[in-house]
């Protein structure tokens, strides 16, 4: 059958409509008016049945072929239960009305088929069937209520199409959460005793073999970077199930960023660090996690500007919060990119094409931030560098 046009049937509304759309179909068809109501009669008194003792019904009306002769035809298909009768008065009097009425079940499912001859004379073929299909369509709505029924149908697919989308995207989601946390774990062990064995190597060498200390200096750079990325990816794991844990202790801030000076000059070796204490202030932190969490931050302040520039931490009081900001002089970022810069594994188009990196630093440092109870955010320009600011809640003076 070439579907036409086709009516959910859900109220007493949907009579009248399957009434019209038959009526409408018939003499777009070709069929005299009495051979219109009759047929448009047979399928509302059908449609009835199925709105007043079925459910999810729904009216196809259409054209079919058969040994050359073609029919206007409408299959009515519903769901029932075991009290549904097949043989009731609705049915019997749509029998009286058209020439074919057949009914065929498969289990709760069952369709009801009506058809009946268009007369020769019509000369109706497929190319003309095809003609009423676009008429139909090109007409519309033949009411306010078929209007507003097709609108909550599409309204009501898109909602499904996106609770789907938002099932496969959590799904996804989930299985790269898995992915990271089995891959992360599999690779820390190997690259641990990697870098163990480099250190180790460095150590007996004693500068006896220049050329070998060289070597052995890279493997043990480049697997340290490795070893951060794999912790990254660890991180992220953890996060999104929940699980990480946090030591926390009262942390006087100037001292602590005195304490890893050092170690963040050598991450930044060709810029100029400078650490500015306004006062000293107490907070509760992970030392090791508000460390990584600087450690990525002023590395990222140094990947994205050139040697030599400066990379400032600044240590401020507002009201009743410890400020820390890092302020670079590099290429700074769009207001696209701020926007989006602490999502999961974004990048820049530009950071994608010029600097190497997979898009979790900002987000694992984000989460730290906000599980400390504190926040992050970012002020940038293209051009003239970034500022990251820290804000930690200050831990209460004691009275």
């Amino acid at each position: 059958m070439t579907q036409l046009t086709a009516i959910s049937l859900e109220n007493e509304m949907d009579l009248t409509l399957a009434y019209k759309r038959s009526m409408r179909v018939g003499e777009l068809l070709g069929l005299t008016i009495s051979t219109q109501t009759a047929f448009a009669t047979a399928v509302s008194e059908v449609c009835r049945e199925v709105i007043d003792k079925a459910f999810e019904g729904l009216a196809t009306l259409g054209a079919t072929q058969d040994n050359g002769r073609f029919f206007m035809a409408a299959r009515i298909t519903c769901r029932i239960d075991e009290i549904f009768n097949r043989s009731n008065e609705g049915l019997e009097y749509a029998r009286k009305l058209v020439p074919v009425l057949d009914l065929e079940a498969a289990g709760d499912l069952l369709t009801i088929n009506l058809k009946l001859g268009i007369p020769r004379s019509v000369r109706l073929d497929q190319r003309k069937v095809n003609a009423v299909k676009l008429q139909l369509e090109a007409e519309g709505p033949m009411s306010a209520y078929e209007e507003v029924k097709q609108r909550n149908a599409q309204l009501s697919e898109l909602n499904q199409q996106h609770e789907l989308a938002l099932t496969h995207a959590s799904y996804l989601d989930q299985k790269k959460n898995e992915f990271l946390s089995v891959a992360s774990h599999e690779l820390n062990s190997p690259l641990t005793i990697l870098r163990s064995f480099a250190q180790l190597a460095l150590r007996e060498n004693k500068g006896q073999n220049v050329a070998l200390e060289k070597f052995l200096v890279k493997i043990e750079t480049q697997t340290a970077k490795l070893s951060n990325l794999v912790r990254q990816l660890m991180d992220i794991s953890r996060m999104e199930e929940g699980q990480v844990n946090y030591q926390r202790e009262a942390t006087e801030l100037t001292p602590y960023l005195e304490s890893i000076r050092e170690p963040l000059q050598l991450l930044v070796a060709g810029h100029l660090l400078e650490v500015n204490v306004d006062e000293d202030m107490t907070v509760m932190i992970d030392r090791l996690r508000i460390e990584q969490v600087l450690m990525n931050l002023v590395g990222n302040a140094a990947k994205y500007s050139q040697p030599g520039k400066r990379i400032a931490i600044n240590l401020a009081r507002k009201d009743l919060s410890a400020i820390i900001s890092i302020t670079d002089e590099g290429i700074g970022m769009s207001t696209e990119t701020t926007k989006r810069v602490f999502e999961k594994f974004y990048r820049s188009e530009l950071a994608e094409k010029k600097y190497s990196g997979l898009g979790m630093g900002l987000y694992v440092s984000s989460r730290i931030i906000s599980d400390h109870g504190g926040g992050l955010k970012i002020e940038s320009e293209e051009g003239k560098g970034s500022i990251l600011t820290i804000n930690l809640p200050l831990e209460p003076v004691q009275g």
